[in-house]
Formats: C-alpha cells, structure tokens, sequence
C-alpha cells in the first residue's frame, strides 16, 4: 500500500493518545523514557495528587508541594517533580508566564489508581469491571453488530493471553505460581460473566457466530488452565492446604544463604516455654 500524506489531523490524533500515555504512567516514570526502580518514588507522586485533591480549587505552589513530601528527600522530591512536570502529569493552572500554582491531571491520578489494584489482584478486578461494562454494552439498543463483535474481539484476545500466561505458570516453578496466585482468585466468576456475555451477543447477533465461537473457546481455555494451576498450588501446599507455606527447596535455599541475623529473624515473636 502506498504511504498516505501525513496530515496535521493524523498529527493531532496521534500526539493525543501519545500525551494520554504519558500522563497515565508519569507516576511510574524514572525520567522521560524508563521506569521507576524504587518503590518510593511511586510514593512520593501518591502523595503528591492527595495534596492536590485535598487542595481543591486552591491547587498548591511549589512549596506547598515539598511541605506535603517533607518526610521524603529533597533530592527524590525534586526528580519525581521534574519528571511528573515533563510527562504532562502536573501542569501550571494556567499557562502564563510566571505561573506560581500547579495542578494534578485526572488522568494520572486514575492511571495511578490502576496500576495500584493490578498489584492487588494482578488484574482480576479489572476483567470484572470489564465484563461489567460489556454486559451493559451489548444490552444498550444503541450499540450495533460492529460494537458488538469489537468487543467479543477484544474479550477473546484478553481471554487468550491470559490462558497461555496460566499454563506458563503451571509449568514453571512453584515459587512463581505461589507470586502470582492472585491470577487464580474468582476465575469461576468470571469465566461465568464471560459466558453470559457471550450468550447474550449471539442471541441479539446471530451472524456474529464465528466470532462468537472464538470467544467461547477462549473461555474454556482460560478455565482449563486457571483449574489447572489452582489444583497444583493446592498440591504443593501438602495435607494442610495452608498456602503461605514454602516448599521444601525453598527453606533448603535461605538456610544456605541466609545470614546469620536472617535466620535469626525467623523466631522473632516466637516464645519457647
């Protein structure tokens, strides 16, 4: 295909949706083109929009926004302000010159918000909300055949990689399995919104079936396979079922290479009689 002129609206378009990334992961940018490798600086930009939502139509100064982070370093503050100003995450109220007060963009702080409840359940909720918001999509009179089978696309695609991420994990080591377990929490909930909202999209739409066909074997993969990883993280935790415990290689490791003041950590609030 022969190369389209690019034109100012392409420009536009696409310096949009580039600026919205920006905003949305400010908070998890070490400079303008890596990410954090210190939990703190995450941190300090939390810290930074609860200030501003609590600041209101006042927005804050430049000193009001170090007096929010006084308990961080000088030094970490003024990076995570640079950076979180380069990135489109905190901008001048208005843009003039000498501009003293400063405000938080929406779209970082939900952005922030996001990756926050993907380290919580590593995106369990989201494909709640998700299918949520599908089941109310594919209901609206308004949406159309097309909307519908961009949606059962999507779905599908998303069902998918999840599904070859499960088998990974059951394949590989116990350790992992254990990190990532939250993948594994109300797979049968959803697998089951999955499957209404899959009934529901080829009841109003039958020519949607291929379509609709993939979506269902998604499905049935991403529930073989979240079966399939519960039931071996079940048996690694032995007759007790207790999932905090560690397999044996695992305590076999840190009594090799653990300290002396580590191993002696593990008794601390234990009392022997």
């Amino acid at each position: 295909m022969p190369e389209q002129p690019l034109t100012l609206d392409a420009v536009l378009t696409d310096e949009a949706v580039l600026s919205t990334y920006r905003r949305m992961f400010a908070a998890l940018a070490r400079d303008s083109g890596a990410v954090v490798d210190d939990p703190v600086l995450v941190d300090i930009a939390e810290t930074l929009f609860a200030a501003f939502a609590e600041a209101g139509e006042e927005w804050l100064t430049h000193e009001q926004m170090r007096f929010a982070c006084r308990a961080y370093p000088a030094d970490q503050f003024d990076n995570r302000l640079r950076v979180l100003k380069g990135l489109g995450a905190i901008r001048e109220v208005f843009p003039k010159p000498n501009q003293l007060r400063y405000r938080a963009s929406f779209t970082s702080v939900v952005g922030l918000m996001f990756v926050r409840r993907m380290m919580d359940d590593g995106g369990q909720s989201e494909m709640h909300r998700l299918l949520a918001l599908e089941d109310l999509n594919v209901a609206d009179p308004r949406t159309t055949m097309e909307e519908a089978g961009q949606s059962a696309v999507n779905l599908t695609r998303a069902f998918r990689l999840w599904a070859l991420e499960l088998v990974t994990l059951t394949m590989g080591t116990i350790e992992e399995l254990r990190e990532q377990a939250p993948k594994l929490w109300g797979t049968e909930e959803i697998a089951r919104r999955a499957q209404g909202l899959h009934g529901t999209i080829l009841t109003r739409w039958p020519e949607l079936d291929r379509v609709c066909t993939d979506l269902r074997a998604a499905i049935y993969a991403y529930s073989d396979a979240s079966r399939r990883a519960a039931g071996r993280l079940a048996d690694s935790a032995g007759t007790t079922r207790n999932l905090t415990l560690l397999p044996t290689e695992t305590w076999r490791t840190f009594a090799q290479t653990a300290s002396r003041e580590r191993l002696a950590a593990v008794l601390d609030g234990f009392v022997f009689d």
